[in-house]
């Protein structure tokens, strides 16, 4: 069986982690492997599948 959000309550989690975000708790920009626009989604996969690329963020 698979999980969402690791079984807690995306309502209810996700402002807490926006919060946490906003008060420089969390680091998000650090996190993110490499950016892509939305026309390089393609790209974006196959750089996942080759390995080059762990969290992706298409920008748009």
């Amino acid at each position: 069986m698979g999980a969402v959000y690791g079984f807690t309550s995306p309502r209810l989690q996700i402002p807490e982690l926006l919060a946490l975000y906003r008060r420089g708790e969390i680091k998000l920009k650090e996190l993110i492997t490499r950016s892509y626009s939305l026309d390089e989604v393609n790209r974006g996969y196959a750089d996942l599948e080759a390995g080059l690329n762990l969290r992706g963020v298409i920008v748009f």
